[in-house]
């Protein structure tokens, strides 16, 4: 078997140099346009979708921050409400115990000005008491 270089082989070269350049123009060429087209949306998607996840993170860092500084406050207003809590208690505690303080001094009081006014009242009437007795002894 001969290969013999000849005309056909010049027709057959140049008709697959056309179908390689027409394959290419037709088909190849728009597929890889498409593709370029769709890898920049897809570059792009990723982007947007990268900043906004960058911007959610920082939203959530900035509410957790001010979570925070709330709880910092509400712990501080809390620490404040049980201090005034446990001042007004302490105050009330204090004037009860100045209330119960003037009561036993007024009932104390009153029990030895009775005490004084009954033995004064006895003593009275001890020689009243005193003569009637020796009235009765003698008689």
């Amino acid at each position: 078997m001969s290969i013999s270089l000849d005309i056909t082989f010049i027709i057959q070269l140049v008709n697959f140099l056309v179908s390689v350049f027409i394959i290419n123009a037709l088909i190849i060429k728009p597929i890889r346009t498409n593709m370029a087209k769709r890898k920049a949306i897809v570059d792009q998607d990723k982007n947007a979708a990268e900043k906004f996840r960058s911007q959610i993170e920082t939203q959530n860092l900035q509410y957790d921050e001010r979570l925070n500084a709330i709880r910092i406050e509400i712990a501080k207003q809390r620490e404040t409400i049980k201090a005034s809590a446990e001042e007004v208690a302490h105050s009330a505690l204090q004037e009860a115990n100045e209330k119960a303080r003037s009561l036993r001094q007024d009932s104390t009081q009153k029990v030895q000005s009775e005490s004084r006014e009954a033995m004064n009242a006895l003593q009275n009437k001890i020689s009243a008491f005193t003569e009637e007795a020796l009235t009765k002894i003698l008689v």
